[in-house]
């Protein structure tokens, strides 16, 4: 009986001489692996940084807001500082309210309307809690009052609104808050920015629920 030798390494198992030197990538230690994706890890290295300058950032700015409250806080009489916490939770617990009741509307609410979910960043067209068609939406920041910003304050809205007007690429709100369109099929790849307090779809989606849209109808944010 012959016996089995054991198969010589072809051209497609054997490494190239100009690639001896990478080192073999089946071992499993990070300085292999390392050696073998460089640029991998040169590219992971720098989100790594990335994420830690930006959390930084955001501790910084914490901290700095934080000594900014103390100090105005500590100019403020024993009175003032009661009533402005008094008005400070008075504000918080009519947002939940108005969060809590624009939910309940929504989900008995028999006529045609639209629902957006800030948290999920989804825009919903039901009917008496049938859900009729789901959308993608981006949000535009928030801007507070400022003396150094020219516009004037602009905020998400939540609670209750109504379609003041339509038009083939843009929805407007009362309060003069807008619903803004986006050729792109992604909404991340879309590098226009969206103005504050305004938030933004796809076009297609637009377009396909505009048969079912009027002026008067409902959109409950929360």
């Amino acid at each position: 009986m012959e016996l089995l030798r054991p198969k010589e390494p072809g051209p497609e198992t054997r490494r190239r001489p100009e690639r001896e030197g990478e080192g073999d990538r089946r071992r499993g230690t990070w300085r292999d692996f390392r050696r073998a994706y460089p640029g991998f890890v040169f590219v992971l290295g720098l989100g790594l940084a990335a994420m830690v300058a930006v959390d930084a950032w955001l501790l910084f700015k914490r901290v700095s807001y934080n000594r900014e409250v103390a100090q105005l806080r500590a100019h403020m009489t024993d009175a003032e500082r009661e009533r402005t916490d008094a008005i400070v939770q008075a504000e918080q617990n009519k947002l939940r309210i108005a969060i809590e009741l624009a939910k309940r509307q929504a989900k008995f609410d028999k006529r045609l309307h639209l629902n957006v979910s800030i948290d999920s960043s989804r825009m919903y067209l039901t009917r008496e809690g049938a859900l009729l068609r789901e959308m993608p939406v981006q949000f535009g920041p928030e801007r507070g009052a400022s003396d150094t910003s020219a516009g004037p304050p602009a905020v998400i809205p939540r609670g209750e609104r109504t379609i003041a007007d339509l038009s083939d690429t843009k929805i407007t709100l009362d309060g003069g808050a807008t619903i803004l369109t986006s050729k792109a099929s992604d909404l991340s790849q879309d590098a226009t920015s969206v103005p504050p307090g305004s938030l933004r779809i796809r076009l297609e989606d637009l377009k396909a629920i505009m048969p079912n849209l009027s002026a008067g109808m409902k959109v409950y944010f929360y």
